[in-house]
């Protein structure tokens, strides 16, 4: 339980408006208003640790370079004492890199996701998510729709071509 009352309304609202500033409108100088020095992301990150403050900044930040024009929906929204679940849909434009992957100039369908934030101190401290990666890349051309041995190997013959796989850090 957080050490301040916070309603569950007071945490849909700041979800939302971090939804909307940070994630639609990229105004990265509301993030350490509304999350926490002190996060902990227990989801995909760069170098495959827990998220800090500053990856988490830096996985916004590399979403809005790769994707200029990202939009997030929230389709549904819970709360309960000091934690949220969202669910959510996201579109966007490919024209920069992104997960070491070069622009496509591709827009896809939307990608679902869900994220889940714990507060403390009317700041999100805690945070954990997942989204479709792999339909994003399928619908970018990355990684074939139909996916089999022989696409698997294509795919990384063809990213290590482009070094894509050195770029983010992963072996072939």
């Amino acid at each position: 339980m957080t050490t301040t009352a916070h309603t569950t309304d007071q945490m849909k609202a700041k979800e939302q408006q971090f939804v909307t500033e940070v994630w639609n409108e990229g105004n990265f100088d509301r993030i350490g208003d509304m999350v926490s020095e002190a996060y902990t992301g227990h989801w995909f990150g760069f170098e495959d640790e827990p998220v800090d403050f500053d990856g988490f900044k830096e996985f916004i930040r590399a979403v809005r370079t790769g994707f200029p024009d990202f939009e997030m929906d929230v389709e549904f929204m819970f709360a309960e004492e000091d934690m949220i679940a969202i669910g959510f849909t996201a579109v966007g434009t490919h024209e920069g890199e992104f997960m070491g992957v070069p622009p496509t100039g591709k827009a896809g369908d939307p990608v679902p996701g869900i994220m889940i934030h714990r507060f403390e101190n009317g700041k999100v401290v805690e945070g954990w998510a997942v989204w479709d990666a792999l339909g994003l890349m399928q619908q970018l051309g990355v990684i074939p729709e139909k996916f089999s041995l022989a696409s698997f190997l294509e795919t990384t013959l063809n990213l290590t071509k482009q070094d894509v796989l050195k770029r983010t850090g992963r072996k072939a």
